[in-house]
């Protein structure tokens, strides 16, 4: 490895940013202690492609992107065109945007549920949109929810004791259900019978793949009960397959939810559905913002949406995804370093088990470290995106730094100097911990 990269400017605007930003970020899951800080960069000022660049200056192949919307690629030519020549035309009007027919379209075409769709800007709006159509459309209350699905007060008064700031009147109206487990399903169906509106899943996580049949059985216990079933496709949506994770699985919910990857990194989130469901976004209820129509960012998923449907983007990101899961099982398993990868090829997920969870974490902080050292941007655990501009030249750099790195850690944990290792600098947060 050649000289140490410097994250010099990086750590200054961040000691400037927690004066003045709560934690420091915007976005929980980009919080610099999440990483390794002062040995991971911080701050970016330009990309291309797969790669990034910070501002010290430093290039990376990266696997963050974004925390997942970045599915085709940085600066991704046809993207960019279509926004730039959108902005010579407007970005939002007092009128309503032709593009809010043609995108909605397209997305009908493409996504098997989508009878129709209404555009919000991100996950927790278009999944908190779900929820309000279903409860309308049901005339219950109870929503059954297995993961995250945002910050809004409906979804976290699932949270056990429920998060300081969320009303304690909220907590009846929401039960969470292990997954994937269809006997928890039914058994909350059972317990809150009549009176369950929807049922919110992943179609895929990260964690671990789906077993068969169970889709198909969630879909069975839905109809059984008279309850809705929404696939949150913030994740899977536009990177599993053109249609998301219900084109993959061959099972079709009454309501979806998109972001991330609709429009390659501009604001789009999509809720859609079967028509008589989603009639209820207007007919029966109020799901509104100012930016629904915003036209940037639609003119950039028509543009996304094009590719996706012309190029081979989604056997590109499978097959390198593959390509990327077998080396870091084989790499791993040539160093003695149990680093290993689990969930679907487009958006793996990884750990480091060793017995002592300390030298694990360490370990995870010191692959984060070398792994930047070297030009690669990874995320701890997960999930490790592609994109459709991340090709044999990436994924050859990407193993290769592997190969590096997971031989220092293999020495470390010889040694028992894992933990001094670490060149990681303390910036005091104000900021909470957030899984």
């Amino acid at each position: 490895m050649s000289e140490l990269r410097s994250f010099d400017a990086s750590l200054e605007l961040y000691r400037r940013a927690i004066e003045v930003i709560p934690g420091g970020s915007q976005t929980n899951s980009k919080r610099a202690s999440a990483y390794a800080l002062g040995a991971y960069p911080i701050y970016a000022q330009n990309a291309d492609g797969a790669r990034i660049q910070d501002v010290d200056g430093n290039w990376y192949i990266d696997y963050v992107l974004g925390l997942g919307p970045i599915t085709l690629g940085y600066c991704y030519p046809e993207v960019d065109a279509a926004i730039r020549a959108q902005l010579e035309r407007g970005i939002v009007y007092g009128l309503m945007s032709p593009l809010e027919v043609e995108v909605a379209e397209t997305v009908c075409e493409m996504v098997p549920c989508a009878e129709m769709v209404r555009f919000l800007k991100g996950g927790a709006e278009v999944t908190t949109a779900a929820a309000r159509i279903a409860r309308t459309h049901t005339g219950r209350e109870v929503i059954l929810n297995s993961g995250y699905r945002g910050w809004a007060d409906g979804w976290l008064a699932q949270s056990t004791g429920m998060e300081k700031g969320v009303p304690d009147c909220l907590g009846g109206i929401i039960d969470s259900f292990a997954r994937p487990d269809l006997d928890s399903l039914r058994a909350k169906l059972e317990q809150h019978a009549g009176n369950v509106a929807m049922v919110a899943l992943d179609p895929a996580t990260g964690g671990n793949r789906v077993p068969d049949g169970y889709h198909q059985g969630v879909r069975d216990l839905c109809d059984e009960h008279g309850a809705l079933l929404m696939y949150d496709e913030i994740v899977t949506g536009f990177r599993m397959a053109a249609g998301g994770g219900q084109e993959y699985f061959g099972v079709t919910p009454d309501l979806a939810c998109f972001a991330k990857g609709a429009a390659n990194g501009m604001p789009l989130g999509i809720v859609c559905g079967r028509a008589d469901v989603m009639r209820r976004a207007i007919d029966d209820t109020v799901i509104s913002i100012t930016y629904g129509g915003e036209a940037l960012s639609l003119a950039a998923g028509m543009a996304a949406m094009n590719v996706y449907r012309a190029e081979p983007v989604f056997e590109t990101i499978w097959a390198n995804g593959a390509r990327l899961m077998a080396g870091f099982e084989e790499l791993g398993a040539k160093h003695g370093v149990p680093l290993h990868c689990h969930g679907y090829e487009p958006m793996s997920s990884q750990t480091i088990n060793y017995d002592d969870p300390a030298v694990s974490r360490d370990a995870w902080t010191l692959l984060l470290q070398e792994m930047a050292q070297r030009g690669v941007l990874l995320r701890r655990g997960g999930l490790l995106f592609i994109t459709y501009c991340h090709r044999d030249a990436e994924v050859e750099e990407t193993l290769a730094a592997l190969d590096e790195s997971l031989a220092v850690i293999a020495e470390a944990v010889d040694e028992g100097t894992v933990a001094d290792r670490l060149r990681v600098t303390e910036v005091k947060e104000s900021f909470r911990s957030f899984a």
